[in-house]
């Protein structure tokens, strides 16, 4: 058995860390994936509403509402992937100007606020899903309550990723994220 210093991380906690970070990756670029598919189903979506409507003459009924409803899936998933990514506006002047101890409190508190709030963000969002159930939207007639559930899932995503930042510390920037800025700059 090996000795270790008193303090310091056994294996087993630094697996698990190690872990539920390449876990939250994962979500992470699968949020990413669905987040860009939405985009293009949107794209397409309205590049065949104007076609239809100012080419062929003949407007399409359902296009609309589901760009909407894919509108509103890719801004809420991309809400929470901004808190993973910490890319949200922030006013940091003052808490610049701290010690780096409170800084750091600073940063802890703010996470536990928006943890907080993703998890008011769920639990509305739920009680909204099921307000909702047995209504259906106008033009596609598909179950209303699928449009709303992306404010839970948002919800919980947002809890998700505080969680992270409060335990494993902020996530790192994602490569391809460092490529854009990179190919702006050049």
């Amino acid at each position: 058995m090996m000795n270790r210093a008193p303090g310091s991380m056994n294996e087993n906690g630094s697996n698990w860390r190690a872990a539920a970070r390449r876990a939250l990756d994962l979500l992470a670029r699968l949020l990413r994936g669905i987040i860009t598919a939405l985009a293009l189903g949107m794209l397409l979506l309205l590049t065949l509403q104007v076609v239809m409507r100012f080419i062929v003459g003949q407007a399409l009924s359902w296009s609309e509402e589901l760009a909407l409803t894919g509108f509103t899936w890719a801004m809420l998933l991309a809400m929470a992937l901004g808190v993973r990514e910490s890319v949200h506006v922030r006013m940091d002047m003052l808490v610049d100007a701290f010690p780096e101890a409170l800084r750091r409190y600073c940063d802890k508190l703010v996470s536990l606020l928006i943890l907080a709030l993703g998890a008011c963000l769920a639990w509305a969002g739920l009680n909204y899903v099921q307000d909702s159930q047995g209504t259906t939207s106008a033009a596609v007639a598909y179950p209303i309550a699928y449009l709303y559930a992306a404010a839970p899932v948002c919800g919980a995503l947002i809890v998700v990723f505080a969680l992270e930042q409060l335990v494993l510390g902020k996530a790192p920037v994602p490569d391809d994220a460092l490529e854009g800025l990179a190919e702006e700059a050049a």
